[in-house]
């Protein structure tokens, strides 16, 4: 059987670019993704999102926005605060919803 996630495609240290910093992932609608391109914040908090698997390069899929969101990460689903998910920046796929972009694979 055909797996529905698309593999993960890491983002190249060339390819992000300081002048576009992409999206907040807390701008992100329920069903929008896109690649995690860029993380700022204290230690602290890049830490602790790094713990949960929000990382550079993974691709970041909003399942429910608000405060907790619910995002999922590499298949597994977790709640952050609005106030952690500032600091996170995607580079947003083409529009689709996340579960369309398997039909192209």
């Amino acid at each position: 059987m055909p797996s529905v996630h698309a593999p993960l495609q890491p983002v190249e240290p060339e390819q992000m670019s300081e002048s576009d910093p992409g999206v907040p992932a807390d701008r992100l609608d329920a069903g929008e993704c896109g690649l995690i391109c860029h993380i700022d914040g204290d230690h602290e908090d890049i830490e602790r999102l790094k713990t949960m698997g929000v990382c550079l390069g993974r691709r970041l899929h909003m399942v429910k926005s608000g405060d907790p969101m619910i995002v999922s990460v590499m298949g597994t689903r977790l709640g952050i605060a609005a106030r952690l998910s500032r600091h996170v920046f995607l580079r947003l796929d083409d529009g689709r919803p996340c579960h369309e972009r398997h039909l192209d694979a």
